[in-house]
């Protein structure tokens, strides 16, 4: 079996602080749900300090440290060595650096019981935005195997499902040699924060491993923890927000479908000339409940172009940041090769994929809803063209009434005498003067409608 010496488990955790639409409340919750990866003492240390630097905390700071000491140990009793908490504010994120580590020579496998630390410090809390395991160690004078297959064993010990372990990346860095593994698919999470439910999307795995030569290059790692903790969160706020544009890009179509089928509806009631007047009332107040269907779509829609905003943003602080890093190692250690140009693969990915799915995503969603607003419109307008015919065929009938009403109401009290000169004294509408009068108002209705109908409109 091959020794490691001083293996080292980094966890870089990243929480979402505050987004768009947030209030207070809201704000306070996530906080304090950052506040449970720690314990009690940190905590109590977090809220003292959150309360002197108050104003500091409603800035958007790029990057500022939580605790005035930095760094707090793992256990309260317990010294930094055997592991510790770095806390930091990002923007409108936290970010967590949790180490653990073993002093002294080990076999790989001594990995698991390291893991097993981390998971009971953390408990059943879990990275809102995305979390990266930094697995590192540095070898004895000598060493049977490559570096390639301890960084192998260093794996199963962490991950011990993994049936077949193939590195998607290989560089230097400082002198050890460095290995990724970048799952990028999409892990769905739901998150109890406070009162309500949170649904997230983040990545499903990426670990670093690096295996160095010997302990002088490996002293050297904490110089570059910094730099780790913003890359790795430009990282992961890019594949967050992806995951968020795919959960925005599914509600649009099903926003998409529910206004579709509500239309297609009433289309198919304006062929079928189903046009009673209650019918007409019924058509416009679906239509008002579409256009609340419409602002969710629209909403989607402009959130969908921030997410977009928020990887390009993300995008460009990976890439200055990773230049950064490959510049501070050439610096630090010039007797050694730094080769990290497998980290532009994501770079890559981002612009081959994310962005220019987003892109058409947006086209397809303002296409679509161009469409359906003509389509409403269409539909309102002819709504409203047989509300008015309605009405007039109504003002009509009351005219056409009106006048027969006035002309049997000419006959007065004489409508039996009227009746009687007219048909004989033995005609029996002549004995019901109702009768007679409706009759008039039916006859004179009739010849009234006759001559608006097709005397008046002749040309």
């Amino acid at each position: 079996m091959t020794d490691i010496i001083n293996p080292t488990i980094d966890l870089f955790l990243y929480d979402l602080r505050n987004s768009i639409g947030d209030d207070e409340k809201d704000i306070d919750q996530k906080r304090q749900y950052f506040y449970q990866k720690f314990h009690e003492t940190v905590r109590e240390k977090l809220k003292q300090n959150e309360e002197d630097n108050n104003n500091k905390q409603n800035l958007e700071v790029e990057y500022f440290h939580l605790l005035k000491s930095i760094y707090a140990p793992l256990d309260s009793d317990t010294s930094l060595e055997n592991g510790y908490y770095y806390p930091v504010r990002l923007g409108d994120s936290y970010g967590l650096l949790l180490e653990v580590a073993a002093p002294d020579k080990q076999l790989p496998e001594h990995f698991a019981e390291l893991r097993t630390k981390v998971q009971q410090k953390l408990g059943e809390n879990i990275a809102t935005l995305g979390q990266t395991w930094m697995l590192s160690a540095y070898l004895p004078n000598f060493s049977e195997k490559t570096s390639e297959e301890i960084a192998k064993e260093c794996y199963q010990a962490v991950f011990p499902n993994v049936e077949k372990i193939e590195f998607d990346s290989k560089g230097e860095f400082i002198g050890a040699t460095i290995f990724e593994y970048s799952d990028t698919s999409l892990k769905q999470e739901i998150v109890k924060i406070g009162d309500q439910e949170i649904f997230t999307v983040v990545q499903n795995q990426h670990i670093i491993i690096a295996i160095y030569p010997d302990q002088e290059s490996f002293n050297k790692l904490a110089q570059f923890y910094t730099d780790w903790m913003r890359l790795f969160y430009y990282h992961h706020k890019i594949i967050w927000a992806y995951g968020q544009s795919r959960i925005l890009i599914n509600k649009i179509k099903d926003k998409f479908s529910q206004i579709q089928t509500i239309t297609e509806s009433i289309e198919e009631n304006i062929t079928q000339k189903n046009w009673k007047i209650n019918n007409l009332q019924k058509f416009s107040d679906i239509l008002s409940q579409v256009q609340v269907i419409i602002h969710q779509y629209t909403s989607n829609f402009n959130n969908l172009k921030f997410q977009q905003g928020t990887i390009e943003i993300n995008l460009n602080n990976y890439n200055k940041r990773l230049e950064t890093l490959k510049q501070k190692a050439k610096k630090k250690v010039t007797y050694n090769r730094n080769n990290i140009n497998f980290l532009e693969d994501l770079s890559k990915l981002v612009k081959e994929k994310y962005i220019l799915q987003i892109t058409k995503n947006l086209e397809t969603s303002e296409l679509g809803l161009r469409l359906l607003e003509d389509n409403i419109n269409a539909i309102r307008s002819q709504i409203e063209i047989e509300k008015a015919k309605s009405d007039r065929d109504f003002k009509e009938l009351i005219a056409v009434v009106g006048t027969g009403v006035a002309v049997a109401g000419l006959t007065g009290d004489n409508a039996t005498t009227e009746c009687k000169s007219i048909f004989g004294d033995k005609f029996f509408l002549c004995q019901n003067t109702l009768i007679y009068k409706l009759i008039l108002v039916l006859i004179a209705s009739f010849l009234a409608w006759f001559f608006r109908r097709y005397i008046l409109k002749r040309p």
